[in-house]
């Protein structure tokens, strides 16, 4: 199911500068070579990990700090090149991927995220670039991938116990000699189905025409096979690339790409912009891109949260501020580059862990909205979903993926910048399963946790403790809402699990439901105070 969404731009073409971020700095142990910042332990608060193939340095965010924890481990591969994070054996705590110059290492989390152990190698010689937990063939069950520097890409499927079947070589790019650096596993094409991007490079050359520096997009054909399509897109650029930024940039409801340019004076960082018919264009002059390169690692979120992507990079300026009119400024504080980014005291604004040192963003007067997503016919983290958010701020659209840039583990919460938007009008989550959450009227500066076709529930309507109940479940001809000390809105709201809304009347805290045929339903609620509750019920 795709939605046709609008688009709304609020800022002129001239240029407006965008607000500068900083940060205060903390120093905490380790933090050197590739790391994370992700939730290990199923509270979906986002931890410090420093790996290697002997031990787990994990240090897990609490309300007032961190909690520092070392985890012996044994592993064959360093997590040397990459390390990437996703519960593939669906227990509610996320998993942990290395990737070594040899092989890949799959280390399992226990039920609290307190131990990990070793589960998996690969069997295969395998020089490993970027690593993604993604769900390749839409089982419901993360598969993992891995680019292959010196052969044709590799992918564990997923047996659906909690274990990979024996890696696969192949089919999601074949060159012989590999080069493959940097991959990015999202929905270019808005069909509503995974595709993934290879940022390509060859070491020593300086064939600007070198075939195999050639970046790859591979369609997803929605049938469980791939098709390279990066030509008639207009991606096949022969940049130098270890990685790529992927975002909706223009916030026009789809996804454009930054691709960094590893080499110095050579083709150059290209701006490719998603003309939403399957092509993209070069936007890169007057952009700031142009100006940029030598960068290895390169990712966005919105650090200002002003509502645009931001880019945190290895370019001579780290961070790059999104102005809204399609150019960037160099923020007037600059950071290392390199780093994890997650949000690390749970405020809204996020930060960033490289070196020894936590970034703690210092925050703004914006407002911002964050997801805790728990996938049920699709896969637990929900990875591949696509989240659009409308409202006074435009559109907004984020993709869920365990792996971005070329090394490090950023957040898998899902996070949007408002600016001074207050409101956000419609919230829609289109699992890859196919199942379409929708909610309406969600209030600014929170975070909702939403499992897949289940339910909808705000950390403010927890601390507020709203008993909320609805009966009879099975439900024949009416629903009764029992919520005490509350008064309801007029009207509610019934969808059905493929997200199609229909208004009903609310009359003495009851529903009609009659009309409706046998299923499933969400009844969405809200009060006067513009609290918005949810519950599912069965209609007979």
């Amino acid at each position: 199911m795709k939605i046709i969404y609008s688009f709304l731009i609020f800022l002129s073409l001239s240029s407006v500068y965008a607000q500068d971020v900083t940060f205060t700095s903390q120093s905490v142990s380790g933090g050197n070579g590739n790391i994370g910042v992700v939730d290990l332990n199923g509270d979906y608060l986002d931890d410090l990990l420093t790996p290697s193939s002997s031990n787990l340095q994990i240090q897990y965010q609490t309300a007032t700090g961190f909690d520092l924890v070392n985890i012996p481990v044994s592993a064959a591969n360093n997590p040397n090149w990459s390390v990437c994070a996703g519960d593939y054996d669906a227990n509610g705590i996320n998993d942990i991927m290395f990737g070594g110059g040899s092989g890949v290492s799959f280390l399992k989390a226990n039920s609290d995220g307190s131990n990990f152990t070793l589960d998996n190698e690969s069997e295969m010689f395998i020089f490993s670039q970027r690593t993604n937990f993604v769900d390749i063939n839409n089982d419901g069950h993360l598969d993992a991938f891995v680019c292959h520097d010196v052969d044709p890409n590799v992918y564990f499927l997923n047996d659906g116990n909690g274990g990979f079947l024996d890696e696969i070589q192949g089919g999601l790019g074949d060159t012989a000699t590999g080069n493959n650096y940097g991959s990015l596993w999202f929905d270019y094409d808005n069909d509503g189905d995974t595709d993934l991007y290879i940022s390509k490079c060859v070491v020593g050359s300086n064939n600007t025409a070198d075939p195999n520096r050639r970046n790859q997009l591979h369609r997803n054909n929605g049938n469980g096979t791939f098709t390279e399509v990066a030509a008639e897109a207009g991606l096949d650029t022969n940049t130098q690339s270890w990685s790529s930024a992927v975002g909706d940039f223009d916030n026009d409801g789809d996804m454009d790409l930054v691709i960094a340019d590893q080499h110095v004076n050579e083709i150059g960082t290209r701006f490719m912009i998603n003309n939403g018919d399957g092509t993209f264009d070069d936007i890169t002059g007057g952009t700031l891109f142009e100006n940029l390169d030598g960068a290895i690692d390169i990712v966005t979120f919105d650090f200002n949260n002003d509502g645009f992507l931001d880019i945190y990079s290895q370019f001579n300026t780290e961070l790059l501020l999104n102005n809204g009119d399609m150019t960037f400024t160099a923020n007037s504080s600059q950071i290392q580059g390199g780093g994890a980014v997650g949000d690390l005291n749970n405020d809204g604004f996020l930060d960033i862990f490289s070196n020894g040192v936590v970034r703690i963003n210092d925050g703004n007067d914006n407002n911002w909205f964050k997801l805790n997503l728990e996938g049920v016919e699709s896969n637990i983290n929900g990875i591949g979903a696509i989240i659009t958010i409308q409202g006074d701020f435009g559109t907004q659209v984020r993709n869920v993926r365990s792996g971005e840039g070329f090394d490090d583990m950023h957040s898998l919460n899902p996070h949007f910048g408002l600016g001074a938007a207050t409101t956000i009008d419609l919230l829609t989550i289109e699992w890859p399963s196919g199942t379409l959450d929708t909610i309406e009227n969600v209030t600014s500066n929170q975070t909702l946790f939403v499992q897949e076709g289940a339910f909808v529930l705000g950390i403010e309507d927890i601390q507020n403790n709203i008993d909320f109940s609805i009966f009879p479940v099975p439900a024949e001809n009416s629903l009764n809402i029992s919520i005490p000390n509350y008064t309801l809105k007029g009207t509610a709201t019934i969808l059905d699990i493929t997200g199609k809304a229909t208004q009903v009347p609310v009359l003495n805290n009851t529903v009609d439901v009659v009309a409706l045929s046998p299923g499933v339903y969400f009844l969405q609620i809200e009060t006067v105070n513009n609290e918005t509750l949810v519950k599912k019920f069965t209609k007979k």
